[in-house]
């Protein structure tokens, strides 16, 4: 194998390629550095094509999630305008009276189909409580209990409240302030607060007609029992709570009431009680609300009624008080004449009790003041039981109504025996309306025994109405007691100037079953006398129980010092006997012998007499002339004890 060297070459040569080699390089170079740079360029319209395509591909979605919200809004606004229209139509029919059409536009918006995931359903939703809502309350102007019955009604009514208790613990709905005003109002027209009927007077009542009103309202209010178990601290479910167990509360107690007669046990007085609240730092008025007072006030004149008193007399005054709270501060309620009649009989019962009990706070009005107010009482029952169409002569059968009549009438005879102004009760109109049922008729015979003081035909009479003689005992027994002290004055008196106190006894003598002791008679002479004005002047003589009547004996008891009453002076002569007159010696020996005599309108009669045999018996013995006073009786306040001692000297002189 042959090797041909490479030919040598020349220095110019070496220049000329290595400028060549040069401008190759560099020529190289550049074309490397632009083929950089258009790489370079294709990766940045690579980049600049990608973000490009990300961009409409984010306007693509950015309009397609427009035209997604444009379509959702679009839609939202066409169920809410569809929903509209019908609730709008049923509306218009429900004002029409045309309920069977109203209904129907209403459940077409319920029976809206729903599709899960759908933005309309929240619109739909509030749609669909609306007009179940509605739905519900088209029964209660057409609902009516009656025997001849409408208990299809009756059933639709609570087939539709099923279907709202089942709609809502569905969707398990919030209870926010829109849904309490709405269900709490709907409460309300269904089992509604029973203004025209009381637990105190039933005797009248349609009670198959009301106990079906009351079945109904338990049967409504148990579709919503599963509330009560919930247990979260929002404000209006605990409200909404404490409505629903008052209406079921409330349907027990009256179909108690109704079906049994006795509401008095221990289970249901507790749960009336807890109705009322009387805690906490806020007011009684603050939390409690007048339904749930009216219940509890119902069952306390009830209560008296049975049993002529009242237990809870505290919270039964509470509650009176808030009532009269109430009518003051709210016309409406003011104008509630179911109302005003609670009201005004617990006044009146409020007023009988506490004279029964001798309340001490209570005893400081005045007596004729209390039964003034008593009357006024009874005369406001009567004119709001005939505001109410309940005031009627066939209706004049009940022991309410008995107990209203006979307590103005006999609050009236009381207060015209002392009155210049004499003002038959029986002219009042709301008196004039029942004056053919018998009550009134026996109400007429026992004002008319009264007027002419024939105790015996009174009590005949008063007997005739038994089912009072328990709550009205007090009134009862002061109407005896002041016709007994007008005869006594105004007939006995004025006849007899002596007659004995058997014979006395015997003309006021009420009934033989209860007779008067001479202990009564005694009484009732002493408090005669006790007034400020006495109209009966008279001398015992108990030796022989006889009674001395005439105006002779007006200063029987003196009313002021005989140290006022001295008609003469002694004068300044020598010796005791001279100086001493007739009227010192009159003085000394009369009962008001001590110069601060006891008044006896400001003592009881025991009182008194217990002081004047103190005077007699407590004496102490003053110096007289440095002689000695042992075995000498002295008054102990004598103003002329020196006069006393001359005196039974002189006596003890003559005697012997």
């Amino acid at each position: 194998m042959s090797v041909v060297p490479k030919p040598k070459r020349s220095s110019a040569s070496t220049m000329s390629d290595e400028d060549d080699n040069y401008d190759d390089f560099m020529l190289s170079d550049d074309q490397g550095m632009e083929s950089i740079e258009m790489e370079e360029e294709t990766d940045d319209e690579d980049e600049k094509m990608i973000r490009l395509d990300e961009q409409q591909d984010q306007n693509q979605e950015g309009e397609q999630y427009k035209q997604l919200m444009q379509d959702t809004v679009g839609k939202v606004d066409k169920e809410w305008d569809a929903c509209k229209v019908l609730f709008e139509r049923g509306q218009s029919f429900k004002e029409d009276e045309q309920y069977k059409e109203a209904r129907d536009s209403f459940l077409k918006i319920y029976y809206r189909e729903e599709f899960l995931g759908d933005e309309s359903i929240d619109v739909l939703l509030i749609w669909k409580f609306k007009s179940l809502n509605e739905i519900l309350r088209l029964g209660a102007p057409s609902f009516q209990f009656q025997s001849n019955g409408t208990q299809d009604l009756a059933l639709q009514v609570l087939e539709d409240t099923a279907t709202m208790s089942d709609f809502l613990q569905r969707i398990d709905f919030q209870i926010d302030e829109k849904i309490f005003e709405s269900l709490s109002d709907t409460f309300e027209t269904l089992a509604p607060n029973w203004e025209r009927v009381f637990l105190f007077d039933v005797e009248k009542v349609d009670k198959q007609n009301m106990i079906c009103k009351i079945e109904f309202q338990k049967s409504l209010m148990d579709q919503f029992q599963w509330i009560l178990k919930k247990s979260d601290k929002n404000d209006k479910l605990k409200k909404l709570q404490c409505i629903i167990r008052k209406k079921l509360l409330i349907a027990v107690i009256w179909h108690r009431r109704l079906t049994m007669g006795d509401i008095f046990i221990p289970e249901v007085y507790f749960q009336i009680q807890n109705l009322v609240c009387d805690m906490g730092s806020a007011s009684f008025e603050e939390v409690n609300d007048p339904e749930s007072i009216s219940i509890l006030l119902q069952y306390y004149i009830l209560e008296f009624m049975k049993n002529a008193r009242i237990k809870n007399r505290n919270l039964f005054k509470k509650c009176i008080d808030y009532f009269d709270l109430t009518t003051s501060k709210s016309l409406t309620f003011s104008q509630q004449p179911g109302s005003m009649v609670i009201l005004y009989t617990s006044k009146a019962v409020w007023i009988l009790d506490s004279d029964s009990e001798n309340d001490l706070s209570f005893a400081l009005m005045k007596y004729y003041d209390r039964k003034e107010e008593l009357k006024n009482m009874f005369l406001q029952i009567l004119k709001h039981l005939e505001e109410m169409g309940k005031f009627r002569e066939r209706d004049i059968a009940s022991l309410f109504h008995k107990f209203v009549l006979s307590g103005f009438i006999f609050t009236s005879m009381i207060l015209e025996a002392i009155s210049a102004d004499k003002i038959n009760p029986f002219d009042f109109e709301q008196v004039k309306i029942a004056l053919g049922s018998p009550i009134v008729h026996v109400l007429q015979t026992i004002y008319k025994c009264f007027a002419e003081l024939d105790l015996r035909q009174l009590n005949a009479n008063i007997s005739r109405i038994p089912e009072l003689s328990i709550i009205m005992k007090k009134i009862i027994q002061d109407i005896y007691y002041l016709a007994q002290t007008l005869k006594l004055s105004r007939k006995i008196a004025q006849l007899y100037s002596c007659i004995s106190i058997n014979d006395i006894i015997d003309m006021l003598q009420v009934n033989e079953n209860n007779e008067m002791t001479r202990d009564d008679l005694l009484t009732i002479l002493m408090r005669s006398i006790m007034k400020d004005r006495s109209v009966l002047y008279f001398k015992l003589d108990l030796t022989s129980d006889l009674v001395y009547f005439g105006n002779e004996n007006k200063v029987m008891l003196p009313r002021c010092s005989k140290e006022e009453i001295r008609l003469t002076s002694t004068s300044k002569e020598d010796g005791p006997t001279k100086n001493a007159k007739l009227i010192d010696f009159e003085y000394v020996n009369d009962v008001g012998i001590y110069n601060n005599p006891t008044r006896i309108k400001t003592k009881s009669s025991k009182e008194f007499f217990n002081t004047l045999r103190k005077s007699r018996e407590i004496v102490r013995l003053p110096k007289v002339s440095n002689q000695s006073n042992e075995g000498v009786f002295l008054p102990s306040y004598m103003r002329f004890a020196t006069k006393y001692l001359e005196l039974t000297k002189l006596s003890s002189t003559n005697l012997s």
